[in-house]
């Protein structure tokens, strides 16, 4: 992602990212070069200085973000669902996501009234939330992000910079939502610190991506394994309501992540790196021969033509679920 926003060096020598993080959608929106004819309708201050010790993945995210929010319009962080008749360019990445947030909204139970947003990121699905009537507060461990939903949602949600699993307040909601932040959270600590703030008989809904049993390595990372998943959540009092594929529906998002490194990343990546290389030879000899398994691990991973559609589809499932509160436990025995 920082290939074209602070030159190869900056992502070739930074600490690793986790996996969970490893499939981020700033990866696509630093590699867009078009210039749309929209502007962004957020203008948040210069970052906190804790920005800069954002871990690897939570710093992709908000880079991602300011990227995306420029040259597309972009103000959310999670993949497009992409229907039948919308053309995968970089132009339409706003209305997929768009149609992402209506599919898992169009899934909250009726009765619910107050939902917490699990890693609310640039806070507008918190803010489309709000304007349907809900009561609704959030949770954000990402300083930089959590700066900008303050000003989208201008102070009519609480929100809370911290991590899930150690939030501690008083309140209770309806519905807990984890919109692509599940993959962040240890599953057990996830499951039972929501059940520790729903309401009797309340909700958890979950869309995330999670890896699935499938032959040879996967070159896109992130997601809890699905089998270990339903493992684990089958071990608290949350029984199942829904349970939605959108593998297909998400898979293009990789088809379009595919093209812009092709078509535009390993282009410029390779330009810079010869200009450097011409004006800096003995300096740029030395950094190819010391970081030669970082440039090759990079250039494996993004310029393999490997992460995209197809294999998205073979390596992974994108899910909706949607669980219930049981009001005893089960039987056991």
């Amino acid at each position: 992602m920082a290939a074209l926003v602070g030159g190869p060096p900056a992502t070739l020598f930074s600490r690793p990212a986790p996996s969970a993080g490893a499939h981020s959608l700033g990866e696509i929106t630093a590699a867009v070069t078009q210039l749309p004819e929209t502007r962004p309708t957020v203008s948040p201050g210069p970052p906190p200085a804790s920005s800069a010790d954002l871990p690897s993945s939570e710093f992709g995210l908000a880079l991602g973000f300011i990227v995306g929010r420029y040259f597309l319009n972009m103000q959310d962080l999670h993949y497009g669902y992409w229907p039948e008749g919308l053309p995968v360019e970089p132009r339409n990445i706003a209305k997929a996501q768009a149609r992402y947030t209506e599919f898992l909204m169009a899934h909250i139970p009726d009765g619910v009234r107050s939902v917490l947003d699990v890693g609310c990121g640039a806070g507008n699905t918190a803010r489309k939330l709000l304007e349907r009537g809900y009561r609704v507060d959030c949770v954000s461990p990402n300083g930089f992000l959590t700066g900008v939903a303050r000003e989208v949602l201008d102070g009519r949600a609480t929100i809370f910079e911290t991590r899930f699993q150690d939030l501690d307040t008083d309140r209770r909601y309806d519905l807990i939502l984890f919109s692509e932040s599940l993959l962040f959270i240890p599953l057990d600590q996830a499951f039972a610190k929501a059940l520790s703030l729903l309401t009797p008989g309340g909700h958890v809904l979950i869309t995330d991506i999670f890896r699935v049993p499938a032959e040879g390595k996967s070159p896109i990372g992130g997601g809890h394994q699905l089998p270990v998943f339903r493992d684990a959540i089958a071990r608290f009092p949350l029984e199942p309501v829904a349970d939605f594929d959108m593998t297909d529906g998400i898979a293009p998002t990789f088809d379009l992540l595919d093209g812009a490194y092709r078509e535009a990343i390993q282009p410029a990546y390779r330009l810079l790196l010869a200009r450097i290389i011409n004006r800096h030879p003995w300096v740029m000899r030395f950094v190819r021969w010391k970081f030669r398994k970082s440039f090759q691990r990079y250039e494996d991973k993004h310029f393999s033509g490997r992460r995209n559609g197809a294999n998205f589809k073979k390596y992974k499932s994108y899910r909706l679920l949607l669980f219930r509160q049981r009001s005893t436990p089960p039987s056991i025995g």
